[in-house]
């Protein structure tokens, strides 16, 4: 028993040192946190220009079926998903920075919708990773990848 227990807390003590460094201790990480909190008040504020100020204009999105490269292909995806689920609410858990650098950080994600559409409840989640880059001084988003797990 005690070596079962000595077992254990190997393990516990190895995914901890794992976790630590998914997750890096980074003065940037609560900087990082507020503009993805940004992004989530602006993509359910559904005006795009709140979105598109946190964007890059060369920014790269992969939606589970769709590619939108540049300003103009991503406004037309968020506003074809505005358009879909009126009320749509999103939102962003359990986020891990895989890295971060002066100039740029990667996370990944899971992210929430729920909304209506055709006066029936839709609601779902899946998996998100973003790559972030400093543009004048301020992150912004580069690439979005979300998938749906199968």
């Amino acid at each position: 028993m005690t070596k079962m227990i000595g077992s254990l807390a190997m393990c516990l003590l190895l995914s901890n040192a794992a976790e630590a460094t998914v997750a890096p201790a980074h003065k940037e990480v609560p900087e990082l946190n507020a503009v993805i909190r940004k992004y989530v008040d602006a993509t359910n504020s559904h005006d795009f220009a709140n979105v598109q100020v946190l964007l890059r204009p060369d920014a790269v999105y992969w939606f589970n079926k769709s590619e939108s490269e540049g300003i103009a292909a991503i406004r037309k995806n968020f506003e074809g998903t505005w358009r879909y689920l009126p009320d749509e609410v999103y939102g962003i858990e359990n986020v891990k920075w895989l890295t971060i650098s002066e100039d740029s950080a990667t996370c990944i994600y899971e992210y929430t919708y729920q909304g209506t559409h055709d006066g029936k409840p839709v609601k779902g989640r899946g998996r998100g990773t973003t790559v972030f880059t400093r543009l004048d001084g301020q992150w912004r988003i580069a690439h979005e990848h979300l998938s749906i797990p199968q």
